[in-house]
């Protein structure tokens, strides 16, 4: 017997999320919810490179520029991986604060707009959790209350829950030490 699964080159996660959905769906189900097409679309968001720099596009020969986007080695790591690594650099957690805006701003669809500032906040998170660096206007106060907001919503995946709890963890701290030093 050969594993054709093989040639899908799904990763581990990958795998057991599509068993789970195989599992607690039934098919006329597939596709219909609200809940479950958020959480598709932001696990696809997060399981994409986030995309390359045009200047770096437009500097490649033109044989290689279509095939940019698919490239692993050009395009990089996960989103999703990204936003949850502690060694991610400033400014790759930047340009996907920046990508999601932009993308979430330029969509017609609700539920996409939904996804892509999730996926703002998430990078907000990332930048205060692994680099204790804010890298937005909103007060700490403000950023809590939409942490926790995020995390109690059932179609928002379990690491970026994580992701969120933990950021409003560190806001608390935060307005906590600003309410000390405004005493």
């Amino acid at each position: 017997m050969d594993d054709r699964s093989q040639d899908f080159d799904l990763t581990k996660d990958q795998k057991s999320r599509l068993l789970n959905l195989g599992l607690r769906s039934r098919p006329c189900e597939l596709g219909t919810d609200e809940r479950e097409r958020k959480t598709d679309m932001l696990y696809d968001v997060l399981a994409q490179p986030l995309p390359i720099n045009s200047s770096v596009a437009d500097s490649l020969p033109a044989v290689v520029r279509g095939l940019s986007s698919r490239l692993q080695s050009l395009a990089g790591q996960p989103i999703g991986n990204l936003l949850q690594n502690p060694g991610t650099d400033m400014a790759i957690i930047l340009r996907i604060k920046e990508y999601a805006k932009k993308s979430g701003t330029s969509t017609d669809s609700q539920e996409k707009s939904d996804v892509f500032l999730a996926v703002y906040y998430a990078a907000i998170a990332s930048a205060l959790v692994f680099h204790n660096q804010k890298i937005t206007q909103h007060s700490y106060s403000d950023l809590k209350h939409f942490f926790c907001s995020f995390a109690q919503n059932d179609w928002i995946l379990d690491e970026l829950i994580s992701l969120f709890n933990h950021a409003r963890r560190c806001c608390l701290e935060k307005t906590s030490k600003e309410d000390l030093c405004s005493h």
